[in-house]
């Protein structure tokens, strides 16, 4: 039968240790923050723990895409006074040392995901939900008491937390966490293309998205795409001596399916030869599978899995994150299927889901990806044709000696704001602005759900006062923010 403590689902880990340690996890992470918020996750949990810095245990926490984590470790009176403390804080943050510890955010340079991963989900996503990672917003020193205040109150929840223990449990459990329903998630929408694309940025590094089915019970997706993973690390790490780091990481979508990132790092020099490893990985195993030394390993390791485990401890805690989140719930691995997977049964999954993949490589290393059949893509929506308006061009000046505005066209339509580039044309409705970042001296920046971003600056803008007075009067002024002052 389930257990919880004050509407705090409670999974037990079996274990003799006369210490405590548990972890607390809620289903809130960067994804649910707003680009006028981002950070705002982050934020919290540094002013949380504050509150708890003084305990004599081993502590720590972690916010990233999905999930913010508390994890303790002690004798079981000392960890239940951590939680006790650090629910209290939830439900009243010290957001009196906001400004305080914006340095000490600003400072840390953390990152809620890699590089490469941020970027391809802000591809596929936007500016909205996972696709955020990739953007920086109004930074720590933009946040505002009532951005944390209201952030804790929606997400910290009982009904949207699981706590783990192992050893004693606590007594005096209270768990006086902000009262209020399981909040609801609404998936955001997600950019497609019809066929394989590549994007390219600066970042020395390649990899790609894919979408992958829900898992069933002996998780083929999941073990598809830890395949790709070791064998891009074998050309990479071990035969090429490209990268060190070579990693995954995923989000939920849709019915149970999962946009998954696969990357590798790239030394000084290598990024060709890196992209070159991961289109043959994927290419090569979607064709013809992993080889039978390669399948033999993933089912070994997935095997290792299922013993090294308590499966009814993980399972209990798999079923109560699928709960809070909204998604389904796995169906118990069955070994007996897992052992008999074929290398066919992998190619077939990644075969599907190649067609709708987004590749990324460093931009001076994207002939490979073309060779392979990517198409080469902007990192943020365009249109075809510019749609009908008032239209503004850069000064005579400005086209003469900035060779970027010679392209440059702004459309003023009555739904949205466009600009013409050397990308493309980019345009964000009225409607879908995710926020507006001033500047003291450069551009004020139009940001789009869609994931674009139009300047508008006097200087390169013929018009451009009419157009900052409009938008002061059509977007609402909780998405205006100051460009992030606090620098590392």
């Amino acid at each position: 039968m389930d257990e919880y403590i004050n509407g705090v689902r409670v999974v037990r880990h079996r274990g003799s240790q006369r210490h405590t340690d548990v972890t607390l996890t809620f289903a809130v992470g960067s994804r649910d923050e707003t680009l006028r918020t981002i950070g705002v996750a982050h934020a919290l949990e540094h002013l949380v723990m504050y509150t708890v810095r003084d305990l004599p245990i081993e502590m720590n926490a972690e916010v990233d895409l999905l999930t913010t984590t508390f994890v303790a470790s002690g004798s079981a009176a000392r960890v239940g006074e951590f939680l006790n403390r650090l629910s209290r804080a939830l439900a009243a943050p010290p957001a009196d040392r906001l400004a305080l510890e914006a340095g000490v955010l600003t400072a840390e340079e953390g990152n809620v995901a890699h590089p490469v991963v941020a970027f391809l989900l802000n591809v596929r996503y936007g500016a909205r939900g996972p696709g955020l990672a990739w953007l920086e917003g109004a930074g720590y020193d933009g946040l505002t008491p009532e951005h944390v205040s209201s952030f804790a109150k929606k997400w910290f929840v009982p009904a949207n937390a699981v706590l783990q223990v192992t050893g004693p449990l606590p007594d005096g459990l209270e768990f006086e966490l902000p009262s209020g329903p399981a909040p609801a998630r609404v998936l955001p929408p997600t950019r497609s293309f019809d066929g394989p694309v590549v994007v390219g940025h600066g970042i020395p590094a390649a990899g790609v998205l894919l979408t992958l089915p829900p898992d069933d019970d002996i998780r083929l997706s999941t073990l598809a795409i830890i395949t790709l993973r070791q064998r891009i690390e074998e050309k990479c790490r071990f035969v090429g001596g490209h990268s060190y780091e070579i990693g995954l990481d995923l989000v939920a979508g849709e019915n149970g399916s999962s946009d998954w990132v696969v990357y590798a790092e790239a030394r000084e020099g290598s990024e060709d030869a890196v992209s070159r490893a991961v289109v043959a990985a994927l290419t090569d195993l979607a064709e013809n599978g992993p080889t039978p030394s390669e399948l033999a390993h993933q089912i070994a390791r997935a095997e290792e899995n299922l013993v090294s485990d308590d499966p009814e401890v993980r399972r209990a805690f798999s079923t109560a994150m699928s709960r809070i989140v909204g998604e389904p719930e796995l169906a118990p691995v069955d070994a007996a299927r897992l052992a008999a997977v074929q290398s066919s049964d992998i190619a077939a999954v990644l075969k599907t889901a190649l067609p709708g993949a987004i590749g990324y490589g460093d931009e001076h290393a994207l002939e490979v990806w073309h060779e392979a059949g990517f198409t080469l893509a902007s990192a943020c929506p365009v249109i075809a044709e510019l749609p009908a308006g008032r239209t503004f061009k850069p000064p005579l000046t400005a086209r003469t000696f900035v060779k970027e505005a010679r392209s440059m066209l702004w459309v003023r339509t009555d739904d949205a704001l466009v600009l013409r580039d050397s990308d493309g044309i980019h345009q964000i409705r009225w409607d879908e602005i995710a926020g507006v970042m001033r500047s003291e001296d450069g551009p004020t920046i139009v940001l789009g759900l869609n994931g674009c971003a139009i300047p508008l600056d006097r200087d390169l803008f013929r018009g451009a006062t009419d157009v900052l007075t409009e938008l002061s009067e059509r977007v609402p002024q909780d998405l205006w923010y100051d460009e992030p002052k606090l620098d590392v």
